[in-house]
């Protein structure tokens, strides 16, 4: 396991550009004292899109211990298919550094169509099915098959559906019976963490 773990929470269209949200763990025993995660946007083709980017948390950071943050004005969303980590950078409280590329790092999307549909990334519908992800889906080939196409696709359906009244009334509708077949099959609905 790498010594630090990311996640994209959202992303965001703001007047035309992108805004990103990230949450971070630390998996080391070590305090982080700054945590730099370099990324990339790409576009449909699979080109990049303009600079990468510096993405500073700043610490302390406990081991075990989460932080959150979020930028925007990074890229121009017309042109905008998706993110990739580069590395990451990270200082302890004692001096010393470490250096990840960013393959090595355990680094998920956010639930693009659910946080579309339901208007937030934490809210109990969407909890439950990041629940769902990461306790059942990711144990199986089939489920971790269908987890990358998902964050492969989700991105460029809420990104040209996303602000349609039938795409949300019909996303909504769906994932409404999912949700409630996963709670009565124990799935909770309470606040969630993702690096649980």
């Amino acid at each position: 396991m790498s010594s630090v773990s990311i996640r994209v929470t959202k992303i965001e269209n703001i007047d035309g550009w992108i805004k990103i949200y990230l949450i971070y763990k630390n998996n080391s025993k070590k305090t982080i004292k700054y945590a730099t995660f370099r990324y990339s946007a790409i576009n449909a083709v699979g080109d990049p899109i303009g600079e990468s980017y510096n993405l500073r948390f700043t610490g302390p950071l406990k081991p075990g211990g989460t932080d959150y943050g979020n930028w925007e004005d990074l890229w121009p969303n017309y042109r905008f298919h998706h993110l990739k980590l580069e590395k990451a950078l990270i200082e302890y409280m004692d001096g010393t550094e470490e250096l990840i590329d960013g393959n090595l790092i355990n680094s998920k999307g956010a639930c693009y169509v659910a946080t579309a549909v339901y208007g937030s990334y934490d809210c109990p519908q969407v909890w439950t099915l990041r629940r769902y992800r990461d306790n059942s889906l990711s144990k199986s080939v089939y489920g971790r098959a269908f987890i990358k196409i998902y964050y492969k696709t989700s991105p460029f359906f809420v990104r040209v559906f996303g602000n349609s009244k039938w795409f949300n009334c019909l996303g909504r509708n769906v994932l409404d019976r999912i949700v409630k077949k996963l709670n009565e099959k124990g799935f909770e609905n309470t606040q969630y963490n993702d690096f649980e």
